[in-house]
C-alpha cells in the first residue's frame, strides 16, 4: 500500500464550528481518516508547530483552514502551512470571506479592547489589565501574539486554492470536497467547492414558495410562530 495523502487542519479566528463540521461527519469521517494520514489538527490532537516545520515543503496534499485572520500567530502558521502544502482550502465563511469576526473592521483595535476589558457590564476589571504583547512574571517574560488592527480573509494572507464556503461547511460538501481531492478531479483554482444552486432547490418547503416573493417585514425567528410546512421566506424569516 502507497503513502497516504498528508491533510492538516488548522483554525484561526473562529467559533470552533468549522471543526465540530468535521466531526460530525460521524461514521464517514473514519473514511477520510482511512484514506489520508492526519499530520497536524491541533484543536483535536496533540500536533506541535515543529512537527510541521521539520515536514519537507510541499509535503501536505491539502490544509484546510477555517477562520479569519487576526493574529500574529495566526499569520505565522498559515503562512507556514502554506509553504509545506500543495494546496490550500479556505474552510467556511470566515476563512472565505472573514465572517463574523470580520465584523470587528467596524471598530480599531483600541475600542475593541476598551468594550472588551472596560465598558461590557460583565466586566469586573477593577485595575483596568489589558493584554500585553510582552510581560514579567517572577522574573520571567511572556509573550502573546500580537492583535491586529484589520481582520483578514485567509486570501489576503496566503495563496488560497480552492474555497469551501458555509458557517460552517454542510458535510456533503466537506465529503465532496475531499473526494474531489483525493481523486484529483477537482475544478480550475480559485473555485468555490460548492453546487451552483441555491438552496431553496434542496429545500422540502420549496413547493410552497410563492411564484413571486415578496418579503415586506423580515423577521427574526424568536418573533413570528413558524409554519414548518411552509417556506421561511414566504413568513419573512431569511
Amino acid at each position: 500500500m502507497g503513502e497516504k495523502p498528508k491533510v492538516a487542519f488548522y483554525w484561526c479566528a473562529s467559533c470552533g464550528g468549522c471543526e465540530e463540521a468535521v466531526i460530525d461527519l460521524a461514521e464517514d469521517i473514519l473514511k477520510v481518516v482511512e484514506a489520508v494520514d492526519i499530520v497536524f489538527w491541533p484543536v483535536a490532537l496533540d500536533f506541535k508547530k515543529s512537527d510541521i516545520e521539520a515536514m519537507e515543503d510541499g509535503s501536505i496534499a491539502v490544509s484546510f483552514i477555517n477562520g479569519a485572520v487576526r493574529l500574529s500567530e495566526q499569520e505565522e502558521m498559515v503562512k507556514l502551512l502554506r509553504k509545506k502544502s500543495q494546496l490550500v482550502v479556505a474552510f467556511g465563511t470566515c476563512a472565505h470571506l472573514g465572517g463574523i469576526p470580520g465584523l470587528a473592521n467596524f471598530w480599531d483595535k483600541e475600542s475593541i479592547f476598551n468594550r472588551a476589558y472596560h465598558t461590557t457590564p460583565s466586566t469586573d476589571n477593577p485595575e483596568g489589565v489589558v493584554p500585553q504583547e510582552k510581560s514579567t512574571v517572577d522574573g520571567k517574560e511572556l509573550y502573546l501574539p500580537s492583535f491586529f488592527n484589520t481582520v483578514y480573509a485567509l486570501n489576503q494572507v496566503i495563496d488560497v486554492d480552492y474555497y469551501l464556503p458555509g458557517c460552517a461547511p454542510p458535510r456533503d460538501l466537506i465529503m465532496n470536497a475531499v473526494q474531489a481531492i483525493l481523486e484529483g478531479n477537482l475544478p480550475p483554482k480559485g473555485s468555490v467547492l460548492s453546487p451552483n444552486k441555491a438552496l431553496c432547490e434542496d429545500c422540502d418547503r420549496n413547493e410552497t414558495k410563492p411564484e413571486k416573493l415578496a418579503i415586506k417585514d423580515i423577521k427574526r425567528p424568536w418573533e413570528v410562530i413558524l409554519d414548518p410546512e411552509t417556506c421561511f421566506l414566504a413568513q419573512g424569516v431569511i
